[in-house]
């Protein structure tokens, strides 16, 4: 049988991509078996902390690895890629309650990328009878560390026992305190200033500046608190400068309208 010579042109065109084609796919699968095969060495894991600056270092590299190893008993490194499961890493890292999100993949190259970002407390709550703990921003708790105390703005007194709903209930003490912080954090200048925020048994609230030998009786946490702290400014710009920071011993702020300051 003759072929014509375009026609057989054609069919060695086909065949020589059909052949290609599977030289290719043998190759990619045998990239594939290589790289499941591959084995993490110590510089092939690279571990990033997000939101870990030199005074909230809750979590730390040696944290990540011992939160793998007691999961999965071990910490990548020396495992081949095809026992190392991206999502339940990221999914057992999350667990963690210092760490607010963690993400993981794979490079080019067969390395394993860990980035997670911790939970930065904005405040920590001592309760005359709850243990310590602190609030993210989220509202999220974060148990104390063993190994390091955050510098952020102290509440104290009656705040009551701690309830996973409390930002979803308005009367909650923790919730009404809550909204304070985060009115306090927003603000650089009103961050520097206050390292304590006392709760009494009303519920009102005791402010305790670092700067000045006075205290802030602020009345109900959740109550008009821009106009307070508005008030608290005009004081601190047109009264402080002339009398002294260390001439008042109270200053009330929990009267409408008004700024109520009481001298040594």
């Amino acid at each position: 049988m003759n072929v014509h010579p375009s026609r057989m042109k054609w069919i060695v065109k086909r065949l020589s991509m059909i052949v290609a084609s599977m030289a290719m796919f043998l190759l990619m699968i045998a990239a594939v078996q290589y790289r499941k095969k591959s084995i993490v060495s110590e510089d092939g894991l690279t571990i990033k902390i997000i939101n870990n600056d030199i005074q909230n270092k809750f979590v730390v590299r040696e944290d990540v690895t011992k939160i793998l190893f007691r999961e999965f008993r071990h910490a990548i490194v020396g495992q081949p890629l095809e026992l190392i499961d991206i999502e339940e890493i990221e999914m057992v890292l999350e667990a963690d309650m210092f760490i607010k999100n963690a993400d993981v993949y794979v490079d080019a190259f067969n390395k394993v990328h860990i980035t997670v970002e911790q939970r930065v407390p904005v405040v920590r709550i001592m309760d005359e009878l709850d243990q310590g703990y602190y609030l993210d921003a989220e509202g999220e708790k974060v148990s104390t560390s063993p190994h390091f105390t955050a510098r952020v703005i102290v509440v104290t007194g009656k705040v009551g026992r701690f309830d996973n709903n409390f930002l979803h209930i308005p009367h909650n003490r923790l919730n009404r305190v809550f909204d304070l912080v985060k009115f306090i954090e927003k603000s650089p200048f009103w961050k520097a200033q206050f390292e304590q925020i006392n709760v009494e048994h009303s519920g009102e609230v005791t402010l305790i500046p670092k700067l000045g030998d006075h205290t802030i009786r602020f009345g109900f946490p959740h109550e008009n608190i821009e106009d307070k702290f508005h008030r608290l400014e005009v004081f601190y710009q047109d009264g402080l400068p002339v009398e002294g920071w260390n001439k008042f011993k109270s200053i009330n702020l929990s009267f409408d309208g008004q700024i109520v300051a009481k001298k040594r």
